[in-house]
């Protein structure tokens, strides 16, 4: 009779178990990202006035100038032909050196140009369509920006609940595989919305590990396509994502103000919280603080605290900026990598939030008139 040593054993189970604990979910390709997100990673290819070499190409009415995009390992020719000010697109969409005239869609307010092109990128039995925006600017003529139009979509079950998610190709390579670029979204709060903003709790790298309800969990597999994905238990740890969107709580903090007084969101529930991260080497922000500073004041007696929340890289140049504008209201210097900056998710400054009596984020990135009408609804309850 064979027998299994308790060693051996153990290992098969473990193997087993964690051949069992990864999930796989199946996504569609859907052709517009704009229901999703408006954000974008530009990418960039450089035009040059020497010909591609084996092109087809139409009689052009100016001086034609010449791009390479590479997708999913895929050549595809871009001409602009420049005419003055003008100029006409023509692209190879399915990578057979032949041109196709294709039409502007907007004239953006810089001056330059946008329209969306569906790609025929090949596979092994037939071709896979991937949308990009291309854009082109007569002030800088030598240069496309492209990025993608489009993403993949499914559900995956995790701990038995069944997620809504999402794959972008965020580096418009024509690939969703690339686990160090590209963004996973899934539906954490099951509000049936994948929410896409850089600040978001359902928006992860597709390398980083994500926490669910205390168990956390990364991608171990894509395919290039990006109709299938592998998600498995980790052993990585990594706090959940607070949610950051209007009308959820706002993340709690402890720390000591510029005074050496506690602060916290907890211990000033029942006031109205202006919340604005900035920093003395941020142009924008300093141009922002005289105005932060008159809402203190002109809001200090109606139940409304503004804090500020520095992200110097020394605390000098916090002070001496507090100093050269007279800040009053409560300062916290959080420094370049500071705890709260990091739980709220900053990247980018002056990020403003506005709080209610209650803890629940009422408004965001105000500033100006928009900040004092947001302030100026709550304190008459609406």
């Amino acid at each position: 009779m064979f027998r299994i040593s308790t060693v051996l054993a153990t290992a098969i189970v473990t193997m087993f178990s964690v051949v069992l604990i990864a999930s796989t979910g199946d996504l569609v390709y859907v052709d517009s990202i704009l229901d999703l997100t408006t954000g974008y990673y530009p990418q960039a290819a450089q035009l040059s006035s020497k010909p591609l070499t084996g092109l087809t190409e139409p009689s052009y009415s100016g001086t034609p100038m010449y791009a390479t995009l590479t997708l999913a390992g895929t050549s595809y020719a871009i001409v602009i032909d420049q005419d003055g000010s003008k100029g006409k697109l023509y692209v190879d969409v399915n990578g057979s050196k032949t041109l196709k005239p294709i039409d502007w869609t907007q004239q953006l307010r810089d001056g330059g140009y946008l329209t969306s092109v569906s790609f025929d990128i090949p596979t092994d039995h037939s071709t896979r369509p991937y949308r990009l925006f291309l854009m082109w600017n007569p002030s800088t003529p030598t240069a496309i920006i492209y990025f993608r139009d489009n993403y993949m979509a499914g559900q995956i079950e995790l701990g038995g609940v069944t997620y809504k998610m999402a794959i972008i190709d965020e580096n418009s390579d024509g690939l969703f595989d690339d686990l160090d670029h590209d963004q996973l979204l899934i539906d954490i709060d099951q509000d049936g919305k994948l929410l896409a903003s850089r600040d978001s709790h359902e928006r992860y790298r597709l390398d980083a590990p994500f926490n669910i309800d205390g168990t956390v969990y990364e991608a171990t597999s894509v395919s290039p396509d990006g109709s299938q994905i592998v998600i498995d238990k980790s052993d990585k740890w990594v706090d959940e994502k607070l949610p950051l969107a209007v009308g959820f709580a706002a993340p709690d903090f402890s720390v000591k103000d510029s005074n050496g007084k506690d602060l916290s969101i907890s211990s000033l529930k029942g006031k109205i919280i202006v919340l604005d991260f900035w920093a003395s080497w941020c142009a924008p922000c300093r141009a922002t603080l005289p105005n932060v500073e008159q809402i203190s004041k002109d809001f200090a007696d109606r139940g409304v605290v503004v804090i500020g929340i520095d992200l110097d890289r020394n605390e000098d140049a916090f002070k001496g900026t507090v100093s050269y504008f007279g800040l009053t209201y409560r300062q916290a210097f959080d420094g370049s990598e500071g705890k709260v900056s990091s739980l709220y998710r900053i990247s980018g400054i002056p990020m403003t939030y506005v709080i209610g009596r209650d803890g629940i984020i009422r408004g965001k990135d105000l500033r100006g008139d928009a900040l004092k009408a947001e302030i100026e609804k709550l304190i008459n309850g609406k």
